[in-house]
């Protein structure tokens, strides 16, 4: 929780000093204050943005354009704005760059079920370094690849959609086929009649529901986890029969986030079964199990 609670106020001090200091530069400290540029209302809205990045879907993604928008609905607003661009500009840039900046601070450690056993791998050399996570890494005895992922959410600390907007943000540039660079490799070492190469694999969503439901207690206790679901197909573009890639394996990711700032993921990865091997299609098992040790 005190990661929130830094990604909070990070910006406001981080903006608040570039104010003061622009102030100091080519004002009079003494004749006017140096919250003068923003005035009354802007330091409410500096205080309402620490609030709402905890309450509102997308965090500082919907805060900050939000507030933007506010403080020129009225003619006296853009008054004050042609006035004041400079320093309110450079108060708000160093402001994104601190909350920014909070996407480093470290993540907690990921969420690792006792009957999984001591995990193979606990980190991912191939993953992106922001925003900070951690990553632990499995291999079952039939070669499904399981990893748990604890990952910073920089510009949300609250829940409120948090998952649906941190996979979207991911799939937007591309963060999961590093992810998954490690998982392909190990399939590739572990199945002798699968060759695959990480730089020929290829990620194609498969249509699913956003969200699915897991009953994590007894069937009459009524228990029920609901978690943001994907599903993928992983493709493979070595064969070149198709221009999108031939199946080889398939991937499911659930998520679930937490208060201050931080997205839990579990990505299962496995290669294409046998026709006549029977297996529970997203691995509601080890999502089970999973949830039960958050």
């Amino acid at each position: 929780m005190w990661q929130g609670v830094i990604q909070s106020l990070a910006p406001l001090a981080g903006g608040g000093l570039a104010l003061y200091l622009y102030h100091r530069r080519t004002g009079d400290l003494e004749e006017d204050h140096w919250t003068g540029a923003i005035g009354p209302n802007g330091v409410r809205m500096a205080f309402a943005f620490a609030v709402l990045i905890w309450i509102i879907p997308g965090g500082a993604l919907l805060a900050v354009p939000l507030l933007l928008l506010l403080s020129v609905l009225s003619p006296a607003g853009r008054q004050d704005w042609a006035e004041h661009r400079t320093p309110r500009v450079l108060a708000i840039c160093v402001a994104v760059l601190c909350l920014g900046a909070t996407g480093f601070v470290p993540a907690s450690q990921p969420v690792a079920p006792e009957d999984w056993g001591r995990p193979l791998f606990t980190e991912n050399p191939h993953a992106p370094i922001y925003p900070a996570g951690q990553q632990y890494t499995w291999v079952t005895s039939d070669v499904v690849v399981l990893q748990s992922l604890t990952l910073r959410l920089p510009h949300q600390p609250g829940v409120m959609g948090a998952e649906t907007v941190a996979l979207t943000l991911a799939s937007l540039m591309n963060m999961e086929t590093g992810r998954l660079h490690q998982a392909i490799e190990l399939i590739d070492e572990e199945v002798p009649f699968v060759r695959l190469n990480p730089e020929e694999i290829t990620l194609q969503p498969v249509p699913a529901p956003s969200t699915i439901d897991i009953i994590i207690g007894s069937w009459d206790s009524g228990d029920i986890e609901t978690v943001v679901f994907r599903n993928y197909n992983i493709n493979t573009t070595a064969f070149g029969s198709d221009a999108e890639g031939t199946k080889v394996g398939e991937v499911v990711l659930v998520a679930k986030a937490s208060w201050g700032g931080e997205l839990d993921v579990l990505v299962i990865v496995r290669p294409l079964q046998p026709l006549d091997v029977d297996y529970d299609g997203i691995g509601e098992n080890w999502i089970r199990e999973w949830l039960l040790a958050r």
